[in-house]
């Protein structure tokens, strides 16, 4: 009889212990989440204000095209207005996926896969924007001159030097500062989800 009892209260010792189990794991999966789209929101909510921007500038040069008056400068202002809704549009798009990561429907190989592809894109969107970038630095000075200050860029001489001061700063910029954030940012986001596994 006594060893009946022990028998029982084993039995539910046991599934009390695997309940125990599995609400932890549930809870380290959830915690894991959080802590997940908490370092990817260091770079979702820059790039969601400067995309922001970004549009409204294009809309801008688009409302303002008819003061854009000799072809070069229609040009630029086509140029400029495309490359300001294209690259964030490209940034929300792999920041949105590495985001949409969902840590407790997938298993752990499945996520790290998932995070894997979308760090690889946003790697390679940051890259593509850097030569985006100094192209629309190029044609947007010229359009910016026009439309805020009405004057042609192309007849000022000296306007030119302008380009040799910002383009190092640009570069400095983007290389040196908005690359390294973002790397640093997505090894946390990579940690956290190796710390799964541990």
């Amino acid at each position: 009889m006594e060893l009946e009892e022990m028998k029982t209260l084993w039995g539910e010792m046991s599934a009390e212990m695997e309940k125990q189990k599995k609400l932890t794991d549930s809870l380290i999966i959830k915690m894991t989440q959080v802590n997940y789209n908490h370092k990817v929101a260091k770079i979702w909510v820059p790039e969601a204000i400067g995309s922001a921007g970004c549009f409204v500038i294009a809309a801008y040069i688009l409302i303002n095209m008819g003061a854009l008056n000799t072809w070069y400068l229609l040009v630029c202002g086509i140029v400029s207005a495309l490359l300001l809704i294209l690259m964030p549009t490209l940034t929300i798009r792999s920041i949105f996926k590495i985001r949409s990561i969902n840590i407790s429907a997938n298993s752990y190989k499945e996520s790290l896969i998932a995070y894997s592809s979308s760090k690889k894109q946003i790697v390679s969107v940051q890259k593509l924007k850097f030569y985006l970038g100094a192209i629309l630095m190029l044609v947007s000075l010229p359009v910016m001159s026009e439309l805020i200050g009405g004057k042609d860029i192309f007849k000022i001489t000296g306007v030119w030097y302008w380009y040799l001061i910002i383009s190092p700063i640009y570069y400095w910029f983007a290389t040196r500062w908005v690359s390294r954030c973002y790397l640093n940012v997505l090894a946390g986001a990579e940690n956290i989800l190796k710390e799964i596994e541990a």
